[in-house]
């Protein structure tokens, strides 16, 4: 059975572009505006006597108003072609002026309007060319049909011509570079918004980028060292299950707690993110790390199961909140990278303070035992954390192989105030 033949989509035709009132309004003003001024012309010679009385010459007022006309009518086209209305305006003007002996102005609105439009709308040498041409034309055909006319002295020939000159031309001119000064400065000053906008929203993505690193910093430097410990104490209890229950017991209790450790610590940089976090709560840890509380990180790093050994020399003092937060999570990354890449070897941590630095070492000696494959083959992100909190604070670290088959992180900070910020 055939079905009927489907008849193609008629094709979509976009809509023309609309023409908002106010604009059409603005560009039909300057036609509207010359066209009253025939019309009126044309009043006073209907009910007027005045015009045969001042206005020489045997052309009809008719035919000059008709002139004005076709100004008005050249107009409409002033934003498209802004040199060919000027040439049509100026030349209706000439011929009113030179058939009423340069007396009769009822062309120089439209002239005004063309020469600012010139200005206005076209750029380089044309347009002033275009308006010298025309200045010079009005001044040719005015002076000259007021030289034949009887009684016209000198001076008035040149003052009338001049005063032509100036309305016609010069302060049209003047006007349209004003305006075209005050366009630039606009386009300027919108180019230097949109450019100021641009470099906010750079700088909010910056900070975005940069917060996002921080956040990630803590998350490894908390869930790094911390879950290291949970997987030595747990592969510790699973050994000791057996052979010394009581002591795997133990060890199973220091897991349970590092969890609840890492869970408030995880809590607390999660709350980082959040407006309606509290203050710190009764026996958490402290949102910021301090150079104190590297102690605590030895003595859990050593109920893991971790032999650490922790030695300060000098005379501690405190640092700004960025430095003691750097220190500390730099040995316990430090420890945590031990307890996972060289298993079984001793860690020495020493923090040496002098009269201008404070310095943190990190040392584990070679691994006794082959570290897991997933921890020797997975990359990890801890040395590069490290390194930016060091550069954030003004620090140097240096991390390499010692010469006994180990590592060792060395991150020193300036006590004299560049870096305790």
């Amino acid at each position: 059975m055939l079905s009927a033949p489907r008849s193609a989509p008629a094709p979509t035709i976009a809509p023309a572009p609309t023409i908002a009132p106010a604009s059409r309004l603005r560009s039909l003003l300057p036609s509207l505006l010359v066209a009253a001024v025939a019309l009126g012309y044309v009043g006073l010679d209907l009910w007027g006597d005045e015009i045969p009385s001042t206005v020489p010459g045997d052309v009809p007022p008719l035919v000059h108003a008709g002139l004005v006309l076709v100004q008005a009518l050249a107009l409409l086209a002033h934003r498209r072609r802004p040199l060919a209305v000027f040439g049509v305006v100026v030349a209706a003007d000439l011929v009113v002026l030179a058939t009423t002996a340069g007396q009769l102005g009822i062309g120089a609105l439209a002239v005004i309007l063309a020469t600012y439009v010139v200005v206005v709308r076209t750029g380089g040498a044309a347009r002033l060319l275009t308006v010298l041409a025309g200045a010079v034309a009005t001044t040719v055909v005015g002076s000259t049909s007021m030289v034949y006319e009887p009684g016209a002295s000198a001076a008035f020939v040149l003052s009338t011509t001049a005063a032509r000159v100036v309305v016609l031309y010069v302060l049209p001119v003047v006007a349209a570079a004003y305006a075209r000064d005050r366009e630039r400065l606009r386009d300027a000053l919108d180019a230097q918004e949109r450019l100021a906008e641009r470099q906010r929203q750079e700088d909010a993505e910056r900070r975005v980028r940069h917060e996002r690193a921080a956040l990630a910093r803590e998350l490894h430097d908390i869930a790094g060292h911390h879950l290291s410990g949970i997987i030595v104490g747990a592969q510790a209890a699973t050994a000791l299950l057996t052979r010394d229950p009581e002591r795997a017991r133990a060890m199973l209790r220091t897991v349970q707690d590092d969890a609840r450790i890492t869970l408030g610590d995880l809590r607390q940089t999660v709350g980082l993110l959040r407006d309606d976090d509290g203050p710190d709560q009764p026996g958490q840890p402290s949102r910021v790390p301090t150079v104190a509380g590297i102690e605590h990180l030895a003595e859990a790093a050593r109920e893991r199961g971790q032999a650490v050994r922790l030695v300060v020399e000098g005379d501690p003092r405190t640092l700004g909140p960025l430095a003691e937060a750097t220190a500390y999570r730099m040995v316990q990354e430090s420890l945590a990278n031990a307890a996972r890449h060289a298993p079984g070897a001793a860690c020495h941590v020493t923090l040496a303070w002098t009269d201008d630095s404070a310095s943190v070492t990190v040392h584990n000696a070679a691994p006794r035992v082959a570290p897991p494959p997933s921890a020797a083959a997975r990359p990890g992100y801890g040395l590069a954390g490290m390194a930016e909190r060091a550069d954030l604070v003004g620090g140097q670290l240096t991390s390499g192989p010692a010469r006994d088959g180990g590592w060792t992180n060395q991150l020193t900070l300036a006590t004299d105030g560049r870096g305790a910020s």
